[in-house]
């Protein structure tokens, strides 16, 4: 037994191990090894995902990137290049066998390595001096004595703090809405045999701070309590011994001469390795210019002595070929390109482009109450604009307390070594041309204040906190320091159409097509109530009105002189309805996540108590027995937002087959009017309310039905 300073002899009979991610069976390893002989291509997921329908120049740009050509022939088009590991302390993270069997076939260590074979007509005893050389790179380790691992307990943090978005599920793991048996891992980053690769303080090292040997954030820094990280690991390697101190570390390298590592730097040295990794002691050579053929080159489809070897496929072959023709005047998407690249896209979207796979979207979780925007990470639509340059910057260092929604379990990772760079690309790459500032009048203060609350204003507190006040329902992000994060002009344009930027959001329009449903205050000037709104957030003194000092109470919405209008969670409704109490007694429910009107009843209309003041606001009713449902069947579509009239009738705008339908609802004289109309083609399918009868009018543009009772 080796003293307590040194790595432990693994007790027989203390820990089992099983391949978490599905390792295989003897029989199959020995197939897997036959098939892997042959290396296969790289996987590179930005390329995968978004590139691999035909080649394009495009495509080959990231893959100039992420297969490291750059590094070797300048002009990454990437912002964050793509650099190796560093290959230091290895003989005490990585097991040698593991590593002798990665540099002679890449493949073999990692599925879909994107490291090139650089050893090929290399004999064993060259390889060898190469080991000994890495060997020696490095101070030497001090690993954390860990006293408790929970390979369980990891599992969890794994699957819900963001690893997923990458990584396959392990083929066990049931979460709530998916499992790890019908993942489709075809856009998921392989691990490499961790198990044949590393030992548990090693990994446990690695993921508690990834950028100190991946400083190229491909593999993001998710920050980990230190209990969190050796359970993750216990996780991955399958540890089922509770103590850490009784599994064994990485086997001892054997001792080389010094011949044979000033052998093996000076092999290192001639395959220019220093391009890619840092390695103590070399640099790398200059910018190289690519020349040759296509046959004899690093492209080549056979391998060439002394020439890194990408086992590409036809279509990656030629997607770089087609980037290198025009790699000098290349004017193509840099936002697009680095957001792949870094694979940002497996969390968020852009534009409408990216966010979670559908294999992987069950497996973001959070608070469903908020809908998506409760478990999804927010779109990078505008975030150059959107975030103030600073608080973007503590975003990406990984601050704790610019992180906003704790209620989303997935962890926005950290980029420390980036963060100021992708700072000012980001604002650079945003910034608007003409944007429209505030009003800014410091007299309307006053008014911002009432106008966030619940007593004549929009009623933001109903779901949102402010600073230690809970919201008085569903718990979104606190609004007392919106003006610490947010750019004012983006706020402005973001309340102005919330479902522009983040279509689906339970963010209602409160000044929908520009218009205020305020008229009574400030003249009803909508520029003039959000700048108010802001000036409050930024300088008032106090806390927004509404916050309520009681325990219970009847808060019944009684429509009087025109439409009210409250978003709630209605039973039969969903989680995204909006209810419309008209003054003549008839009211609508009508479903925003189908797009589709739900219900309709007549009498009271609606207790708001349960939607405004308590925390988890359970399902709502009618305040009456006279309801009339739609039909289930009706076909549903994506609700776009709504518009009010100069009345405050509601009209509902829904994408439904390939076109924009509007819906716009009144009551008169006992009656519900809905009338129908629609951009192009014919008229759409319509459903109606059993038990109601119905007048149906006819136009070459819209359809018009009156809903009544005998």
């Amino acid at each position: 037994m080796k003293d307590s300073k040194c790595k432990r002899e693994k007790p027989t009979g203390l820990v089992h191990r099983r391949n978490p991610v599905g390792w295989l069976t003897q029989q199959g390893l020995i197939l897997f090894l036959l098939v892997t002989s042959l290396q296969a291509e790289p996987h590179v997921i930005g390329f995968e995902r978004f590139h691999s329908a035909e080649a394009s120049v495009e495509g080959g740009a990231i893959l100039f990137s992420e297969l490291g050509c750059a590094n070797c022939h300048g002009d990454s088009p990437v912002k964050v290049e793509r650099k190796g590991p560093k290959l230091v302390d290895l003989s005490q993270r990585v097991e040698r066998e593991w590593l002798r069997e990665f540099l002679r076939n890449p493949e073999n260590g990692r599925k879909g390595s994107t490291m090139p074979s650089m050893l090929h007509g290399m004999s064993d005893e060259n390889l060898g001096d190469i080991l000994a050389f890495l060997g020696t790179i490095g101070k030497g380790i001090k690993f954390r004595a860990g006293r408790h691992a929970n390979a369980e307990r990891g599992s969890a943090i794994y699957h819900e703090k963001g690893c997923v978005a990458c990584h396959a599920p392990t083929a066990d793991y049931r979460g709530p809405h998916g499992s790890g048996n019908d993942f489709d891992a075809s856009l998921a980053i392989a691990h490499p045999d961790l198990q044949a690769k590393t030992s548990l303080e090693a990994l446990n090292l690695f993921l508690s701070s990834p950028s100190k040997y991946r400083p190229d954030s491909r593999m993001p820094h998710i920050q980990l309590e230190p209990q969190e990280a050796i359970d993750v690991a216990a996780h991955l390697l399958d540890i089922q011994a509770s103590d850490p101190r009784e599994v064994s570390g990485v086997d001892d390298w054997p001792e080389s001469t010094v011949e044979e590592a000033a052998r093996g730097k000076a092999l290192v040295q001639k395959m220019n390795c220093a391009a890619c990794h840092e390695i103590p002691g070399l640099k790398p050579d200059g910018v190289r210019e690519i020349g040759g053929d296509g046959a004899h080159h690093c492209l080549s489809k056979e391998k060439v002595e002394g020439l890194p070897f990408y086992n590409l496929t036809d279509l990656q072959r030629e997607s770089l070929l087609l980037f290198l023709q025009k790699k000098d005047g290349f004017e193509g998407d840099g936002a697009h390109l680095t957001l792949a690249a870094l694979n940002c896209y497996a969390c968020h979207d852009r534009d409408s482009v990216g966010g979670p796979t559908t294999a992987a979207n069950p497996f973001f979780v959070g608070n469903e109450g908020l809908g998506d925007s409760g478990r999804l990470p927010p779109p990078l639509t505008g975030i150059g604009h959107k975030l103030k340059p600073e608080w973007l910057k503590g975003v990406l260092e990984g601050k704790a307390e610019n992180r906003v929604r704790p209620y989303v379990k997935t962890q926005m990772p950290a980029y420390a070594a980036h963060a100021a760079g992708l700072t000012e690309w980001l604002e650079e790459l945003d910034r608007p041309d003409d944007p429209v500032p505030l009003e800014d009048r410091a007299d309307d203060r006053d008014v911002g204040r009432k106008l966030l609350g619940i007593q004549g204003g929009v009623n933001c507190i109903t779901c949102h906190n402010w600073g230690e006040q809970k919201s008085l329902g569903i718990p979104a992000v606190d609004l007392s320091n919106l003006d610490k994060r947010l750019q004012p002009t983006w706020f402005r344009s973001y309340l102005l159409n919330p479902a522009e930027y983040r279509p689906g959001t339970l963010m209602p329009p409160l000044w929908p097509g520009g218009k205020s449903t305020l008229p009574d205050v400030l003249g009803g000037d909508t520029e003039r109530q959000i700048g108010a709104i802001w000036n409050f957030i930024e300088d008032g003194e106090g806390i927004p009105e509404g916050f309520p000092d009681r325990s219970g109470g009847q808060f019944e919405l009684v429509p009087q002189d025109r439409p009210m209008i409250q978003r709630t969670f209605f039973n039969k409704s969903g989680t995204k309805a909006i209810l419309v109490g008209f003054p003549g007694d008839i009211h609508l429910a009508f479903d925003g996540q189908k797009g589709k009107p739900a219900l309709i009843w007549r009498g009271a209309f609606f207790d708001a108590y349960d939607t405004w003041f308590t925390r988890a606001a359970p399902f709502g009713d009618p305040l009456s027995e006279d309801v009339y449902p739609f039909p289930e069947a009706e076909q549903a579509g994506r609700f776009r937002g709504y518009e009010l009239d100069g009345d405050g009738n509601p009209t509902f705008i829904v994408s439904k087959e390939g076109r924009e339908i509007r819906e716009k609802f009144s009551v008169t004289d006992g009656k519900m009017i809905r009338m129908i109309s629609w951009s192009d083609g014919g008229a759409p399918d319509v459903s109606h309310p059993e038990g109601v009868e119905t007048i149906v009018e006819e136009a070459d543009d819209r359809l018009t039905f009156t809903y009544f009772w005998k």
